[in-house]
């Protein structure tokens, strides 16, 4: 089995976890669902999720996607899910001030109300929501598109739920009960999985252009940071030799190149998959199949 079959499918017995990650536009959700169906295909029980807002993984499959696991439709063994942030966030804020209002006053609730109106509030109820899914033991492959931030993992590694910590930080203090003990358990299991690289395969997509690069290096030292290893980077739309038959098409191609280079000099360590530009968009199980065949196996 070759490097990149090791990074996309189980080994020894364990799940399989892939995060897709990337600047918004570069294709990290048809890099996302073209492993995916090349997973399911192979025969592996393959789970697709998103937690992105803009992602389009219902459109790349032509099937819809619902937030709750589903089936896809003629593709034995794929299931897919689209977990809303927004909702996931309004969700968690609901829990956690029902509860805050049965302890404490309305001042302090209102302080709460206040510290969880934030960016960070989606990022943390989205990857709760994330772990519930990605806890149970009904999938061989989970593929991610969209992986969490260096910000939402430092929320994940305090030693307590964060909901706790907002009363901490209103001056109260309050006992941690069986229910966030189980749940921070669940966040730590899930961080040292995202550390094992037999279990976890992080990838960032990229145009091979300078401000895409910068972007996905400073993301893969942020998470460097916490243990986790980039193993994987696509670089994406690549104009084949072959179309580059005019002068325009012959200088963005040897730009490319200079920055595929660029590259393999920031990303020592990790597998680089070169994924062509094609003639065609990539969408419909037909064109998935397809791309896969080409770039994985």
């Amino acid at each position: 089995m070759n490097k990149l079959n090791e990074l996309l499918y189980p080994q020894a017995g364990k799940r399989k976890h892939i995060f897709f990650s990337g600047k918004g536009g570069v294709g990290k959700t048809s890099m996302a669902c073209v492993t995916a169906v090349e997973a399911a295909s192979q025969g592996y029980r393959t789970l697709l999720m998103t937690t992105d807002p803009a992602a389009h993984i219902g459109s790349v499959l032509e099937r819809p996607v619902l937030d709750e696991v589903t089936q896809m439709e003629a593709i034995p063994n794929l299931y897919a899910i689209k977990i809303d942030p927004k909702q996931a966030a309004e969700d968690y804020k609901h829990k956690i001030l029902e509860d805050a209002k049965q302890k404490f006053s309305a001042s302090t609730v209102l302080g709460m109300e206040e510290e969880l109106n934030s960016p960070c509030t989606e990022e943390m109820a989205a990857f709760q929501k994330f772990i519930d899914y990605a806890s149970q033991d009904d999938f061989d492959v989970i593929v991610i598109d969209t992986a969490p931030t260096g910000h939402t993992l430092r929320l994940l590694e305090l030693p307590m739920d964060w909901s706790k910590q907002l009363q901490l930080k209103a001056g109260l203090s309050a006992e941690v009960s069986d229910e966030d003990r189980a749940q921070q358990a669940k966040f730590d299991k899930m961080i040292a999985m995202m550390k094992d690289q037999t279990a976890t395969t992080f990838a960032f997509v990229m145009y091979p252009e300078k401000t895409p690069i910068i972007e996905a290096y400073r993301a893969s030292q942020e998470l460097a940071s916490f243990g986790i290893q980039t193993q994987l980077v696509v670089a994406n739309l690549i104009i084949p030799a072959e179309q580059a038959t005019t002068p325009f098409f012959q200088n963005r191609r040897n730009m490319q190149l200079k920055y595929i280079e660029e590259i393999k000099t920031k990303f020592t360590g990790a597998t680089l998959l070169q994924v062509p530009l094609f003639n065609q968009e990539i969408k419909g199980i037909g064109m998935l199949n397809t791309v896969a065949k080409q770039i994985i196996n």
